[in-house]
């Protein structure tokens, strides 16, 4: 692993620089420098992107502040520091919001989701991502610790002459968001693989259809943030930005072509899980019509022996049998050749 990869456990401080002075927990700011990107103060960083009134109009260091676990102290840094409105700002709390890209006065505000599986419970999680992208400066805001963020700041303070705009670091942070969605579609396709070997090999038939209906629900779940995520994009290469230059728009439309791809993907595969479901409900239909044929060909099998030892067990004084010394064989040979004769026959008609 190279030095710009993060580490499982690694914090984003670590990613770029340590905690700088004035920062609080949970949000941290960085910026690019000649040298390099560093972790910078947060009141220079709200400095940088909201620059003090009267002070010389100079070319900004591209700056990223990030948010985790927003609270209601967060919501007061980001409206009244940062200037961002109160209704983008209230989504940032509130989260569960579509994605979608708002534009203000002097920025940007983009909602996206990330997914990853979680292995313990082998289930896909999706986290909310809010973007705001200004001029020189971009805000992330998340509720727990997205993988994604990491690795692009990873990347940018491994080369910071390539991601040197805002645009560029919008195309990292997204294409790095649309890419990681492959690895659960694969993780999907594997689960219907196995729920598929299920049903045909008829194994855990108590099973099967919970785990179909949790599968498509979770890609339902995946599909309804892809589908406009795909529309972001759309979007995006429609506008004239201002942070999103002509050189950029190769990037985003590779971007773009991947949100499709995922789109389709997950059709595919919901399509796939439909057709799981129908031989399911095919294999558990004609298995319950085997079993209600096979109890109806013995019900008749024993329902002739039932025949016979209820006539020779009716209360008349005068039976042909009833005095005769090979009755009880007579009755029981009866049984016997009837239920045989029976069984013979429905063998041959496949009830048995």
């Amino acid at each position: 692993m190279s030095a710009a990869e993060p580490a499982d456990g690694e914090s984003l401080e670590t990613l770029v620089a340590p905690l700088a002075p004035g920062m609080r927990p949970g949000v941290h700011a960085y910026a690019a420098r000649p040298s390099g990107v560093h972790g910078i103060a947060l009141d220079e960083a709200v400095d940088l992107v909201r620059p003090p009134a009267g002070a010389d109009q100079v070319v900004a260091p591209l700056v990223w502040i990030d948010v985790q676990n927003p609270d209601e102290a967060a919501a007061v840094f980001l409206r009244d520091r940062l200037g961002f409105h109160m209704l983008a700002v209230e989504d940032c709390i509130r989260g569960r919001q579509r994605p979608k890209l708002d534009r203000y006065p002097r920025y940007f505000f983009l909602v996206l989701y990330t997914a990853r599986v979680n292995a313990e419970r082998d289930r896909m999680a999706l986290n909310e991502l809010h973007v705001f992208l200004g001029e020189r400066y971009i805000v992330t805001v998340h509720d727990h610790k997205v993988k994604e963020v990491g690795e692009v700041l990873a990347r940018w303070r491994a080369a910071p002459a390539r991601l040197d705009s805002v645009g560029a670091l919008a195309h990292a942070l997204m294409d790095a968001v649309v890419d990681n969605y492959i690895p659960v579609l694969n993780h999907f396709a594997e689960r219907a693989e196995r729920v598929e070997n299920a049903v045909f090999n008829q194994v855990n038939e108590a099973d099967n259809m919970q785990q179909i209906l949790t599968l498509r629900r979770e890609m339902a779940s995946l599909r309804r943030v892809v589908a406009p995520e795909r529309d972001v994009l759309s979007t995006l290469l429609r506008r004239d930005l201002p942070f999103l230059g002509p050189e950029l728009m190769p990037y985003f439309q590779d971007v773009y072509d991947h949100a499709i791809r995922v789109t389709e993907e997950i059709d595919t595969l919901r399509d796939t899980l439909s057709v799981i479901l129908d031989a399911h409900l095919s294999a558990s239909s004609n298995q319950l019509n085997q079993t209600v044929r096979m109890m109806t060909a013995w019900s008749i099998i024993l329902m002739t022996m039932a025949w016979i030892a209820g006539i020779y067990g009716m209360n008349f004084e005068r039976m042909p049998e009833l005095q005769w010394r090979f009755g009880y064989g007579w009755a029981l040979g009866m049984m016997v050749l009837i239920g045989c004769a029976l069984v013979m026959f429905l063998r041959r008609r496949r009830w048995l």
